[in-house]
C-alpha cells in the first residue's frame, strides 16, 4: 500500500503538456492528481507519449483533510481500515496472535502518514 506505487488510474497524451495537480472542473468538482509521471513509449520505453497518475474527484472544496480522507478512501474503505485495526488490536491484546497483522497496520499506518506528507507540501 506504498503511495508511490499505486497503479495510475489516468493517463494524458502529450498534446496539453504535464496535467496539472488541480483542476476546478466544470460540474463544481475538483480533480486532484498525484504520482504523475512520464509514460513511456511500448515499442522502445525511451520515447514520452504521455503522462499517467493517480486521480481522484472530490465535491468539497479542497482542504488537507478532504483530499487526504479521499485519497485514503480511494485505495482502502473504511469496513478494510477497521479489520486491520481490529486484527492489530486482537493480536496485541493476545486475543488472536497474528503477526501479519501488526505489518499490515503498520503499512496503512505508514501510507497515511505518506499520504499526509504529500498533502501538507500542496498547501
Amino acid at each position: 500500500m506504498k503511495l508511490n506505487l499505486l497503479e495510475p488510474n489516468a493517463h494524458y497524451d502529450m498534446a496539453n503538456g504535464k496535467p496539472s495537480s488541480f483542476v476546478n472542473d466544470n460540474d463544481g468538482s475538483f480533480l486532484y492528481r498525484y504520482n504523475i509521471e512520464p509514460e513511456m513509449g511500448i515499442k522502445d520505453g525511451e520515447t514520452q507519449i504521455g503522462w499517467k497518475c493517480r486521480e481522484i474527484r472530490i465535491w468539497e472544496k479542497p482542504t488537507k483533510a478532504v483530499l487526504k480522507k479521499a485519497i485514503i478512501r480511494s485505495v482502502i474503505d473504511e469496513s478494510k481500515e477497521f479489520a486491520l485495526l481490529n486484527d492489530y488490536n486482537k493480536h496485541i491484546l493476545e486475543i488472536k496472535i497474528d503477526s501479519d497483522a501488526v505489518d499490515a497496520y503498520k503499512e496503512f499506518l505508514q501510507f497515511t502518514e505518506d499520504v499526509d506528507t504529500m498533502v501538507s507540501n500542496e498547501f
